[in-house]
């Protein structure tokens, strides 16, 4: 993952409202299969037979991870320094067009692009993107150069 990716999962809806813990929160195993295609990004060759992956790695993407051809995660990454409003509408659409929602450092949130983009704005992917010198001095404990 690149510093300015925002990084999080789609996960099934049902996920985020029960008593799941670890990888079960990100599981779509139990989930009823969908199929709903992904338009807005182009297909890319992966490095691994058992991911389908949209878009390419070090920008906006968004990977399928298959296990036993079961689907067991969706991994999304938002390229916060390229991504339009109209690409991030057309990712929660399909967020919710397969009954999903965005779980993020811990935090279950609705394909809603109000909520999406509060998460996006506090994160560390946005403080590089806004100032990449304030960022690399606030993880260095602030030690001038």
């Amino acid at each position: 993952m690149a510093l300015w990716q925002f990084d999080c999962y789609i996960v099934p809806r049902k996920n985020g409202i029960s008593a799941l813990n670890g990888e079960e929160i990100l599981s779509w195993k139990r989930s009823d299969a969908f199929s709903v295609s992904i338009d807005f990004l182009e297909k890319q060759e992966s490095w691994s037979k058992d991911i389908i992956q949209y878009g390419k790695d070090d920008e906006t993407c968004i990977q399928f991870l298959y296990e036993n051809g079961m689907l067991e995660e969706i991994h999304c990454r938002l390229d916060l320094r390229s991504l339009s409003k109209k690409m991030l509408e057309e990712i929660l659409k399909f967020v919710a067009l397969i009954d999903g929602v965005i779980f993020c450092e811990d935090r279950f949130c609705p394909p809603n692009i109000d909520n999406v983009a509060e998460m996006m704005r506090k994160s560390n992917a946005n403080k590089f993107c806004q100032n990449p010198r304030q960022y690399f001095e606030e993880i260095s404990g602030g030690v001038n150069s």
